[in-house]
């Protein structure tokens, strides 16, 4: 195999662009699915309750916040676009505070009346009266802020979407002193599809910048960054492109492939290039890169494979479709890795390389961490413990934008003044009026707000919203319902987005975990099987990641951290990633084991090569992952934040305690 890709390396490369450019062709159009759409789609769940819930994803709440409080000319302004909305060929129907009716006596046969009369001036005010009495979902007590809920039709395709919301910022416009806040899926899924593609162009721009910048500090060799930073682009376009070939697009997960291929790209290129006794033979520089620590490279390729194929094997497909295209483009990866080595290789770059870190100052960072050895320690074990004893599981609709976020800062308005964004059904059969009213106020003093009451023959549907309070709060509510309705003996049936995104979110961030800590004990069991099945690699090779990676978890913790259906699959990636320079210096010990040097012999070769390559390979990898941290998506932000945390644990646990380990274990 290193003979092949040593007398086939251009060849290699003109494959390599050949697809390249058929690659960037194909992703002259693909599309982006949508997490909320997707996880209804490819569920698992009853049927019925789909169909009950697919309803709402053509819901859209409407927010009016004015300066002052609603005038009469306001209200007929708000009145004539209502109406403008009714004859739209997008609209099925608008309920708001200008065709909501209230009762205004309770007495046995209640007469209803419109809530709000824009007759005349004087009976508007009267109405205002009434209003301020009974109280209303869709205006707020100052009169500052309007509901209207509005149900949609005929958006078969996303610019019939694009088309409609476009049309409400415009007839709403007209109304002076206003702002319009409007949210639901369809807005969700326009948003975050338009702004996916913005932060994917913007991260690889700003990350290739300053990755080349970094590298340029270490290797001072304009070249090499170029086939680098090159490396890494065609890989990203590659990763793409194949998931649009599988699958005719990208899921909203796959959006941080291009910092997961950032990392694998430059940690095994670091690895490669750090070589300090060159040969002026370029097949034998080669070869020897590629047998001592090419080796490790195709191992840490296929650990980390091994973390993304543990997605393939749940039931949400889209972590499937990620798993299944990360691991594919891994070995991709990996390919273009090894076809631009030999070509570094036989173009003589690698003597050029002016190598900025010194084993004087290593010696003084690890002198650093020696002098604080046992503050290092105990640091570790309390950090590990609080991240298994705080170790939380919830789901939030709003778990994937950031507070900073202008869509985020919408859904916070419905959120803070009509009673939140997550839709809920109720189906009631053989109900009484009197038991509907019953449950009716027994959902508003549970801060349900309660939308539309649709009485057909035998049987009642009510559609509410509540906030996003978390999967764990709704299904304590969901089983307040179930008590309240075992007491009156009547069979209540749930449905809506927000009750399907709760049954189905916890037990997928479960799945999600599980496969990881398979995951974990495969990679473990692969270095006992690759060193003669001892058992002992299996805790050499795990401690040094999975300690990091929980001391990481306890510092969250601290800050109110939960795992996440879009957090806890970045744990499975982080592992994957952190695991690779464990591996180099394991590798790289036992291969000077193997040639009969001494335990002090091995220990000093890793110090004086395996760890000049991890310490830059860490530092490349934290300041390509700078941008990450101000994306408003939080996936993309937590991937930064997570890595770079575990990362620097990571190395200094490698630095630091994997040396004691090997002493102490790998005799």
């Amino acid at each position: 195999m290193i003979r092949y890709f040593w007398k086939y390396r251009y060849l290699n490369l003109f494959f390599i662009l050949f697809g390249c450019f058929f690659s960037l062709y194909n992703l002259t159009s693909f599309k982006v699915f949508f997490d909320s759409e997707r996880i209804i789609e490819l569920s698992n769940v009853d049927k019925d309750i789909i169909e009950k819930s697919i309803d709402d994803s053509n819901l859209l709440l409407i927010g009016v916040e004015l300066e002052d409080s609603l005038s009469y000319q306001t209200a007929k302004s708000i009145d004539i676009v209502v109406n403008k909305l009714s004859e739209s060929d997008y609209i099925r129907s608008i309920r708001s505070i200008l065709n909501e009716r209230i009762f205004i006596s309770k007495s046995v046969f209640p007469i209803p009346i419109k809530a709000l009369n824009l007759k005349s001036d004087t009976s508007y005010i009267r109405s205002l009266k009434n209003i301020e009495q009974l109280n209303s979902n869709f205006i707020t007590n100052d009169l500052k802020n309007l509901l209207l809920v509005v149900k949609c039709k005929n958006l078969e395709s996303e610019e019939h979407k694009i088309n409609l919301l476009e049309y409400l910022d415009r007839q709403f416009s007209e109304i002076s002193n206003a702002k319009i806040n409007i949210t639901g899926q369809i807005k969700s899924e326009i948003y975050m599809k338009k702004n996916i593609l913005n932060e994917i162009i913007l991260f690889i721009l700003f990350s290739a910048v300053l990755c080349s910048l970094i590298l340029w500090y270490f290797l001072r060799n304009y070249r090499l960054v170029m086939v680098c930073v090159f490396s890494i682009i065609m890989s990203i376009i590659y990763s793409f492109s194949l998931s649009n070939f599988l699958f005719g697009g990208i899921e909203l997960i796959m959006i941080i492939i291009p910092a997961i291929i950032f990392i694998i790209t430059i940690s095994d290129f670091m690895h490669l290039l750090n070589n300090k006794k060159l040969s002026t033979n370029k097949y034998k520089l080669f070869n020897y890169q590629l047998l001592n620590i090419g080796k490790p490279v195709f191992l840490t390729s296929l650990t980390t494979a091994i973390g993304f194929l543990s997605f393939t094997f749940g039931s949400f497909e889209p972590l499937m479709r990620f798993g299944v295209v990360t691991t594919l483009s891994i070995f991709i990866c990996l390919f273009i890795i090894v076809t631009s080595f030999a070509i570094v290789t036989d173009l003589n770059l690698l003597s050029k390389i002016k190598y900025q870190l010194s084993s004087r100052n290593l010696d003084r960072i690890l002198s650093i961490f020696n002098n604080y050895k046992k503050i290092i320690l105990t640091s570790f074990f309390i950090f590990s413990l609080l991240g298994v004893v705080n170790m939380s599981i919830d789901n939030y609709l709003t778990d994937e934008v950031n507070d900073k976020s202008e869509l985020y800062k919408e859904i916070n308005y419905f959120e803070k003044y009509f009673g939140g964004i997550k839709p809920l059904s109720f189906t009631i059969i053989n109900s009484t009026e009197k038991f509907n009213s019953d449950f009716v106020d027994f959902l508003e003093k549970d801060e349900v707000s309660v939308d539309i009451v649709f009485n057909r023959a035998d049987t009642t549907l009510i559609k509410a919203r509540i906030k996003d309070i978390g999967a764990i709060q709704s299904k304590e509510l969901y089983e307040r319902i179930k008590v309240f309705s075992d007491e009156y003996k009547t069979t209540i049936s749930l449905g809506g987005v927000g009750y399907l995104f709760d049954q189905i979110s916890n037990d997928l961030t479960f799945e999600v975990l599980i496969g990881l800590v398979l995951a974990i004990l495969l990679i473990g069991i692969i270095f006992v099987v690759l060193n003669n099945f001892n058992i002992r690699y299996l805790f050499v090779s795990l401690i040094p990641n999975l300690v990091p990676m929980l001391s990481c978890l306890g510092v969250l913790s601290l800050f109110g951290f939960y795992l996440s259906l879009s957090n806890a699959f970045i744990f499975a990636i982080v592992f994957g990633l952190i695991v690779d320079d464990s591996i180099h210096i394991i590798s790289a010990y036992s291969i000077n084991r193997k040639a009969k040097k001494s335990i002090e012999e091995s220990i000093i070769y890793c110090r004086e090569n395996t760890f000049h390559a991890v310490i830059k390979t860490t530092l490349v990898i934290i300041v390509s992952l700078l941008p990450l941290l101000f994306s408003e998506f939080k996936s993309i932000s937590q991937l930064a934040y997570i890595t770079i945390i575990s990362a620097v644990f990571a190395l200094i646990f490698d630095l630091l305690l994997l040396p004691i380990l090997l002493r102490k274990y790998i005799k």
